[in-house]
């Protein structure tokens, strides 16, 4: 027999049970020692982005305070009182409606934001001569995105006829951004011209209809 052949063969049997059990629980205690070891706080960690999700934001509306009409502090001398009619084409919440409603009442108006137009000149200055009222401010915003262009008329309280106008373009802040720059050096003076005129003492065109209640019809008579 050669010396290869004489050689033991290796021993490729399995351990005893005894010994891989003891391994596995060696391994186990192991582990276990270490998550004791953990602090609270590491552990907490893990668990309260589960737990506690991140608020979410609500959206805040637009102050829409300016559209009620605000009342003459005792003492106080208006310069004028302004009708702010709604803009045709202006955004949900009339936010360059608003900006020329602000800057009148910043100008020491008392500008009334609850009218609507009537039809016709004659109307206007009924409206006028009702409600004391020096002029009347129209407005209507033209095009979509940055491509609008805002056009606010001022009509007058004495005649009821528009007497000047302005045009802002843009997207809608930056309209409103330009408000208060540029629309009163183009109105201011003939707002103040049409206040004044139509604070003097004038004479109503004609008596306001009136409709008694109670009268018997002809119908009703046979």
């Amino acid at each position: 027999m050669s010396r290869l052949t004489s050689l033991k063969k290796p021993d490729l049997r399995p351990a005893p049970a005894p010994v891989r059990w003891g391994a596995i629980a060696l391994a186990g205690v192991i582990a276990w020692s270490a998550m004791a070891a953990m602090s609270r706080p590491a552990q907490a960690a893990w668990v309260v982005p589960f737990l506690k999700p991140a608020p979410v934001a609500k959206p805040v509306l637009p102050d829409q305070s300016w559209m009620d009409d605000m009342p003459e502090k005792p003492g106080a001398h208006a310069k004028g009182k302004i009708a702010v009619f709604a803009f045709k084409g202006d955004d949900v919440y009339e936010p360059v409606r608003a900006a020329v409603v602000k800057m009148l009442r910043a100008k020491g108006l008392n500008v009334t934001a609850s009218l609507r137009p009537v039809d016709s000149a004659a109307q206007f200055r009924e409206m006028s001569y009702t409600l004391n009222l020096g002029a009347f401010v129209e407005g209507e915003i033209i095009g979509e995105g940055p491509h609008q262009t805002a056009v606010i008329h001022l009509r007058s309280g004495m005649t009821g006829k528009r007497i000047a106008s302005t045009r802002l373009q843009g997207a809608t802040p930056q309209i409103v951004g330009t408000v208060g720059h540029k629309v009163w050096p183009a109105l201011g003076g003939a707002m103040m011209h049409s206040c004044s005129s139509a604070a003097r003492p004038r004479q109503r065109e004609r008596e306001p209809l009136r409709i008694e209640a109670g009268t018997t019809l002809d119908s009703d008579r046979s």
